[in-house]
């Protein structure tokens, strides 16, 4: 019992840390969220009622006004005036204004901005699992750009044993805007081992699990990513001690 306690304080310990750092993550990138106001510095700027040119011009804002940039859409952005006005400028526009520092305020490529207004993502990887070769399968929602749930599928077919896992873990990815963008989740959820019938131990059996991970996407076009990551797996076994394996995957994410 003092292994599985030693065991249990340290898979708490790194929960901790890790929750603490999603945490100071998430409050990071809430302040650096803030929606920026810049300055018109053209004659006027036509506002339209929706985010495309079939959208009819219903407002200007004149050289001077101050206008907050709230979110992007493709080649166009919502607007919001200082007498509450909301409506969308062409992307373009944004050349026509000052930014608090005087300067002209920049923007990623739109192409990469896509997905941050996506909500689900699908995706699959390789990887190793405690040198069993793996297939894993994910499907996400964004809460928020920065937050999401996803729900995890994987298959491990090894020498010995094969094994399936069903999951269900939180992200945090604190920059999301990145072109090469680290993220950090924490998951829960069941293995099913089933042993190799050459072993005398031929029992499947079935047990809880918790994870740990880190890693990055990288944004190859459009809405498409390479994403790699490293997994801590601490699986609660039935027996005496319990078990702690490393995986990593690297697959394709597409954002919709």
């Amino acid at each position: 019992m003092s292994d599985l306690t030693q065991r249990l304080q340290k898979l708490v310990r790194r929960s901790k840390s890790l929750l603490g750092l999603l945490l100071l993550l998430v409050s990071f990138s809430a302040i650096a969220d803030e929606p920026l106001q810049v300055t018109v510095n053209d004659a006027f700027i036509n506002v339209h009622n929706g985010a495309g040119r079939g959208y009819p011009i219903f407002h200007v804002v004149e050289r001077g006004e101050v206008i907050t940039l709230l979110k992007m859409h493709t080649d166009w952005i919502k607007i919001e005036t200082a007498r509450g006005i909301t409506g969308w400028i062409k992307r373009s526009d944004i050349f026509l204004t000052l930014s608090p520092n005087g300067n002209v305020p920049e923007f990623m490529d739109t192409k990469r901005d896509d997905y941050l207004v996506d909500r689900f993502e699908v995706g699959s990887a390789f990887g190793d699992f405690d040198g069993a070769d793996s297939f894993h399968l994910n499907l996400g929602y964004r809460f928020t750009k920065n937050l999401s749930a996803e729900l995890r599928a994987s298959q491990n077919t090894g020498e010995f044993a094969d094994s399936q896992i069903i999951a269900f873990a939180i992200l945090h990815q604190a920059f999301p805007e990145w072109r090469i963008s680290p993220f950090i989740g924490l998951g829960a959820g069941t293995i099913k081992t089933m042993p190799g019938s050459t072993l005398v131990q031929t029992e499947d059996r079935s047990d809880n699990l918790l994870q740990a991970n880190i890693g990055v996407y990288a944004h190859i076009t459009s809405r498409f990513f390479v994403r790699a990551e490293f997994t801590n797996d601490y699986i609660l076994t039935s027996r005496n001690t319990n078990e702690e394996v490393n995986e990593w995957k690297v697959g394709f994410s597409v954002f919709f």
